[in-house]
């Protein structure tokens, strides 16, 4: 599945790793967030941004964004 969606599966164990050593080391609180897909055909927003809605904002993002950095945001525009 992870294939499909363009996503190695080494990523994925990569992922799981860096979850679980953060649960270990108690730095911060890890959550999932549902994810949705708005329509089956999918939209490009050129330079692989990415655009991810949360309570009617949209946050832009681009490559390279620092994950730290996002998860705050995230966290703000959630609880707002």
């Amino acid at each position: 599945m992870a294939l499909r969606r363009g996503v190695h599966p080494n990523q994925l164990y990569a992922w799981r790793r860096e979850l679980a050593s953060a649960r270990v080391v108690g730095s911060e609180v890890s959550s999932f967030v549902p994810v949705t897909v708005a329509s089956a055909a999918a939209e490009t927003t050129g330079g692989g941004t990415v655009e991810i809605d949360v309570g009617g904002v949209r946050v832009r993002v681009t490559p390279g964004v620092d994950m730290g950095f996002l998860g705050a945001v995230l966290r703000v525009v959630k609880s707002a």
